[in-house]
């Protein structure tokens, strides 16, 4: 288990946060395995005496990484819930605001999200958070598509958001993970996969 102290001076938590960013970037550039401690430290303003006492090794580098990138993914999914919850766009808008919302959220941590992605494939926990990101962000669009569920055509409104949320999340996996999606550009993604997964909900239009 991986696991760190929060650190409580301002100093420690700033160097903290420059070895996560320091991380997240050689992730994101497929560079983080063969750059070492030494290196990290001084691409990070800081030493290799501090790294290993806020960090220790470069697992536990890696997985506070993942640990923000999920928290901070969290946090987005409840802020946007929270935005459209709050609004009276109709429900079609709703759900295609929430699926172009958290598609945006990701965009440009594609090289990031890759590399955490590889590494969930042989670690455990890794996989296990990543499995609870996706069910946390599932969940959340079944309670935007739910919200006002008579206005659904389907006529199994629940088992059509769960199966719509997966449909998302695989959308989200495959364009991030590949890079494209054939001749599809990337700027359409959001609203195509949004008009897929209402048309099967048979959300009536404004």
């Amino acid at each position: 288990m991986y696991n760190i102290a929060s650190p409580t001076q301002a100093r420690s938590k700033k160097a903290l946060e420059r070895f996560l960013n320091v991380a997240a970037d050689l992730l994101a550039s497929n560079q983080f395995e063969e750059t070492g401690i030494s290196q990290i430290a001084q691409l990070a303003e800081s030493s290799v005496g501090t790294f290993y006492r806020l960090l220790g090794d470069k697992d536990v580098l890696l997985y506070t990484v993942h640990e923000r990138f999920v928290e901070d993914g969290r946090a987005a999914v409840d802020k946007l819930v929270s935005e459209l919850a709050s609004s009276d766009l109709p429900l079609a808008a709703q759900i295609e605001g929430f699926i172009q919302g958290v598609i945006l959220l990701f965009r440009g941590s594609e090289g990031l999200l890759r590399a955490l992605v590889r590494r969930s494939s042989v670690d455990l926990q890794f996989r296990q958070r990543f499995h609870q990101l996706n069910a946390y962000i599932g969940q959340a669009f079944c309670r935007i598509a739910l919200a006002r569920k008579q206005e659904l055509g389907h006529p199994h409104p629940e088992q059509a958001a769960d199966l719509g949320a997966h449909l998302l999340l695989a959308g989200m996996n495959y364009f991030t993970m590949v890079g494209s999606m054939g001749v599809t550009p990337p700027e359409v993604v959001p609203g195509e996969l949004s008009r897929l997964i209402c048309s099967y909900l048979q959300v009536p239009h404004a």
